[in-house]
């Protein structure tokens, strides 16, 4: 966590500004109308289980859980932060999560995410304090374990959440989004940059990206949906728990890396689909379309690639080097051993030469 040296303060904001961010933590989660900036290193008494709200721009935001009823925002940058108490929140708290569409210009021409909607679960028992907060710079939010929801929107910058296990919504434009032991149900959007998870167990997750790559290390999910334009994929040395799980690129790779059982549909249309199993799999089919059962079958998983290539193997890329060979070609996918150059010609969600 970072130092805390300005003294504390919370500076009062404007009652039109306290009335749009209520109406945006729980309803819309459109971006906020906020006052005047005031520094804010604030500690605030919210419960064991509030509802965050964090809207950034440019910067580098970490959220961490701790074993205290309090959120502690410590920023290098004036904050803006508002504080929201049970009754103004827990009865406008949304079923469910709208995202508009979002487009963005690329080298390949513009893309765009169709709008859509995400059914929320019931959050932890109440009541619910908010904290809703925005900022640019570096940003650390201490935030108590049994946090219900965590809403997070950055433009630019780094969003990391450890450790956390709820609810959560995040979007960001260019930013990377790194996921580290966090559990339960998400939302994960990032338009341009990658999604990083690690050593997470997922009851729900729904992930999607523009051109933004995404890499899944040694996780576990019940039920998962994950896609991208342009960016590749890459669930390595993962599980999968009884429920549905897809991944699917149009122009980027999938590669799936499986411990436990499975079965596996896969198909490319343009490259071709490569398995590289232990024994304890059963492979067919032909170049471009693969059905593999690993182990004992189980959870049905479906691996898509439009103009990409499907990679299905066991356990970690670790095992086979020439599945982690083609797939570190790619300079946006961070699957490389540490201290390794990038292909110098290689593009996101493409094989090196």
């Amino acid at each position: 966590m970072m130092p805390v040296g300005a003294p504390r303060y919370n500076e009062a904001v404007r009652r039109g500004w306290w009335r749009g961010a209520l109406v945006t933590l729980v309803a819309s989660f459109c971006c906020l109308n906020f006052a005047a900036p005031a520094r804010a290193d604030e500690e605030f008494d919210v419960g064991p289980s509030p509802v965050i709200n964090v809207n950034g721009g440019r910067g580098q935001v970490t959220i961490q859980t701790w074993d205290r009823p309090q959120v502690l925002i410590a920023s290098e940058q004036p904050t803006d932060v508002r504080h929201l108490t049970p009754d103004q929140v827990d009865p406008r708290i949304p079923k469910q999560f709208q995202m508009p569409s979002h487009s963005i210009d690329t080298e390949h021409g513009p893309v765009t995410l169709a709008a859509e909607s995400f059914v929320l679960p019931e959050i932890s028992g109440g009541p619910h304090d908010a904290i809703v907060a925005r900022g640019n710079g570096r940003m650390t939010i201490m935030i108590p374990r049994g946090t219900a929801m965590v809403i997070a929107h950055l433009r630019a910058g780094h969003l990391t959440i450890n450790d956390y296990h709820g609810v959560l919504v995040a979007h960001v434009r260019g930013a990377q989004v790194s996921l580290n032991r966090v559990g339960g149900t998400a939302y994960v959007e990032s338009l341009r940059g990658r999604v990083v998870a690690t050593d997470s167990t997922f009851e729900r997750l729904r992930a999607r990206t523009a051109t933004g790559d995404m890499l899944f290390r040694s996780c576990t999910s019940h039920q998962i949906q994950a896609n991208s334009t342009y960016g590749s994929i890459v669930y390595d040395n993962g599980d999968f728990q009884p429920g549905l799980a897809r991944f699917e690129s149009e122009h980027g790779n999938v590669a799936l890396g499986v411990r436990g059982n499975a079965q596996i549909g896969a198909h490319s249309g343009a490259g071709h689909v490569e398995s590289s199993f232990r024994d304890d799999a059963q492979v067919r089919g032909d170049p471009t379309t693969k059905q593999a059962t690993v182990g004992n079958g189980g959870p049905v998983v479906t691996a898509t690639s439009k103009n990409g290539s499907v990679y299905l193997y066991s356990g970690s890329m670790n095992e086979h080097p020439h599945v982690r060979q083609e797939l570190s070609g790619s300079a946006q996918l961070p699957t490389r051993p540490a201290g390794a150059q990038a292909h110098p010609t290689a593009r996101p969600g493409r094989p090196p030469a």
